[in-house]
């Protein structure tokens, strides 16, 4: 039994691991943030009781909410998702509970740490709430990135 685990721990590929989270992991953060925004973009035209033509309009706005925050989160999430990556591989993390539970604190830790510094060195002043938000893409970025990319036990 203890050498299966072994075994498999050998075959851990620490660089692919890495690749994925640089690659995915913002990128699912901002696909994340376009889908919340374009729920709320359809959202608003329904209950704004507009003809159908707006309420189509917003809906094609919606689509291309999506691959434009994707675009985006690839680039500002591009630091915080590659530290995750590397924490990640360096714990030699696999797709289990455990292992996404792990990816889900660091991604959470990264992205709030990113999130301060750009506050800091970009004069912007500090908000609790930019905190939470960051917190909540950042975990549910690393979490889902994990679901994907990390190996099976």
């Amino acid at each position: 039994m203890g050498s299966g685990i072994d075994k498999s721990h050998e075959n851990y590929s620490k660089a692919n691991v890495i690749a994925s989270y640089l690659f995915f992991g913002g990128v699912i953060g901002g696909s994340l943030i376009g889908l919340i925004i374009a729920m709320l973009m359809v959202l608003e035209a329904i209950l704004q009781n507009d003809v159908w033509q707006n309420i189509v309009r917003s809906i094609v706005l919606a689509v291309l909410a999506v691959p434009i925050c994707a675009f985006f989160g690839f680039m500002i999430g591009l630091i915080p998702a590659t530290l995750t990556g590397c924490l990640v591989a360096s714990l030699k993390r696999y797709r289990n509970h455990k292992g996404l539970s792990y990816s889900a604190i660091i991604g959470t830790i990264s992205t709030v740490i990113c999130t301060f510094l750009l506050m800091v060195f970009n004069d912007i002043p500090f908000s609790f709430a930019a905190c939470i938000f960051a917190a909540l893409i950042g975990s549910s970025s690393g979490y889902f990135t994990g679901l994907f990319v990390l190996p099976k036990v």
